[in-house]
């Protein structure tokens, strides 16, 4: 008999609530869990390997709570039968804080089954802040917003804040995340720090979720965001700043919002065309991480004659695959999945790029810019880039920007001595998890700080 070797796959797994207008807490299961393979099922007494390992109970889970136990085997959820950890996830993504949970287990030899209800998923804390969790529509639901403010009276000045272009929940960052430390070093210095959740993460729900959406749906999500800032009165509405990060250094000044921020900061971004774009993202950015000259440039002829019938022709995924040269490119450099998903989002997300005419909104825009580049920038690598943001804002609207360039900072706000170290320690997560750049909410203070004492 061929016997099946485990590939570890750990996962903390939570659900995502109904719909609804006060949206609930998403159901947090709590489990890390395992493929069972045949050698596991072996060792546990299983007839045949089926159903998903639990390798650790979380903490004030709703797991614990119902009694699973490190080592158990969940079968089946709800009567759904755990086929796989993916189809565990998927089964529990409808559970909600307060539903009935019935987990079909195997321990110590025997079936049992574990009954109980879903516990919410813990909220935010804050040793300097309130911490508010709000609600936008959009479409046919409801995205959380996760606010941060001040816990004493009065009216403060606000950050509001765009992510980079994965699909993921803002909610509860690890304390080691750079998100986080960014974030919660705006906090300490007194502002309200707004987050805002894309489609289906986190407690947010719709019918679409941020990997099915385009580029425009996503800033529209972020505009309806900061649009609902007015209703709060403990925020300064004459000092609302905006700081986009990569992908949302590219959302900022498309959105369509009732008022103008005070100041839009954004970092490691990009504003040309994307065809332009991309094309020198592969003659430079691969030739910084070390790709042989010859080698490179012929991917650099291939990635033109794939850039323009993306981006310009627009044509599918699934037409591009019939052509075997492609279909290779596809696979190699976007991780195309069936579907039309390109590194994670839907592929109308990466064609909208092309259609964002940043030079016209980055020349309408009436707020303050702060362009930043970092020095050990090899993702957002040209720093021409973050210049032209600047000057493009200054022609149209004099002395309304400024290029700043940091000399020890990479795209993920980690110290660095420079490009090169960058470089080198770019798969060093240990190092990434410890040396966050502890200037970087400084420079973004001492910014905005000067434009509300004018």
């Amino acid at each position: 008999m061929k016997t099946s070797f485990c590939i570890s796959t750990i996962l903390l797994v939570f659900a995502l609530p109904a719909l609804q207008a006060d949206l609930p807490r998403r159901a947090f299961i709590g489990t890390q869990l395992l493929e069972v393979c045949d050698s596991t099922a072996q060792a546990h007494g299983l007839p045949r390997a089926k159903g998903v390992l639990v390798q650790q109970v979380i903490e004030g889970s709703s797991a614990e709570s119902i009694g699973v136990f490190s080592g158990d085997i969940i079968l089946s959820v709800n009567d759904l039968q755990a086929k796989s950890v993916a189809s565990f996830v998927h089964d529990v993504g409808s559970l909600q804080a307060g539903d009935e949970i019935r987990l079909q287990v195997f321990r110590a030899g025997q079936a049992m089954e574990l009954t109980g209800r879903a516990s919410g998923f813990p909220e935010e804390t804050s040793p300097h802040a309130l911490v508010i969790y709000d609600q936008v529509p959009f479409e046919d639901g409801y995205v959380r917003t996760i606010i941060h403010t001040p816990d004493t009276l009065g009216t403060y000045p606000a950050f509001f804040f765009i992510p980079g272009y994965l699909c993921y929940s803002l909610d509860n960052l690890s304390a080691t995340h750079p998100y986080y430390r960014l974030l919660d070093g705006i906090s300490e210095k007194g502002y309200a720090v707004i987050k805002t959740e894309k489609p289906g993460m986190g407690d947010s729900r719709s019918s679409r979720d941020c990997h099915e959406i385009g580029l425009f749906d996503e800033a529209d999500v972020f505009a309806a965001s900061f649009n609902a800032l007015k209703k709060y009165d403990f925020i300064d509405h004459d000092n609302v700043f905006v700081f986009g990060h990569s992908m949302g250094g590219v959302q900022a000044p498309l959105m369509d919002t009732r008022y103008d921020p005070k100041g839009i900061m954004v970092y490691g971004t990009a504003v040309r065309p994307w065809f332009e774009y991309f094309i020198e993202q592969t003659r430079i950015q691969r030739l910084l991480l070390g790709q042989d000259y010859l080698l490179n440039e012929a991917r650099h002829e291939q990635s033109i004659r794939f850039y323009y019938r993306f981006l310009i022709e627009k044509e599918s995924p699934e037409a591009l695959m019939k052509d075997p040269e492609m279909a290779e490119f596809l696979n190699s450099a976007w991780r195309y999945e069936e579907g039309g998903f390109m590194n994670g989002r839907h592929y109308t997300f990466w064609q909208d790029l092309q259609d964002t005419r940043l030079f016209s909104a980055w020349s309408q825009t009436r707020s303050h810019v702060l362009s930043l580049h970092g020095k050990g920038e090899y993702v957002a690598f040209n720093p021409y880039e973050h210049q032209l943001i600047a000057d493009i804002v200054n022609h149209y609207n004099p002395g309304k920007a400024i290029f700043m360039r940091i000399p020890d900072i990479d795209h993920a706000f980690t110290y660095v001595k420079d490009l090169e170290h960058s470089i080198a320690v770019r798969n060093d997560r240990e190092y990434q998890l410890n040396n966050f750049h502890p200037g970087i909410a400084d420079i973004l203070h001492d910014w905005m700080e000067a434009l509300m004492e004018e």
